[in-house]
């Protein structure tokens, strides 16, 4: 499934990513930061949690990341503050 990188907190190391179902995914990210709409590709149909490797589509690297949780976009703004 597809998302694009909606916000990004390089000096915590999150960003928050809108999915193609228009759900937000929290990501901790430990390898290539992502950039403000950059568009990414990971195995988030099936909701998982923790650790797993994503796709940048745009710079074309996979990164490293936590996937913390699926929220709203209140929950996301509070998370990328």
């Amino acid at each position: 499934m597809k998302a694009t990188i909606i916000d990004v907190n390089l000096n915590k190391g999150r960003a928050v990513a809108l999915l193609s179902n228009d759900e937000y995914v929290l990501l901790e990210v430990f390898t290539d930061e992502p950039e403000l709409h950059d568009e990414v590709c990971g195995n988030f149909h099936d909701y998982p949690l923790g650790c797993e490797i994503i796709h940048n589509i745009t710079s074309g690297m996979d990164m490293d990341v936590v996937i913390q949780d699926y929220c709203t976009k209140v929950v996301a703004e509070e998370y990328i503050k």
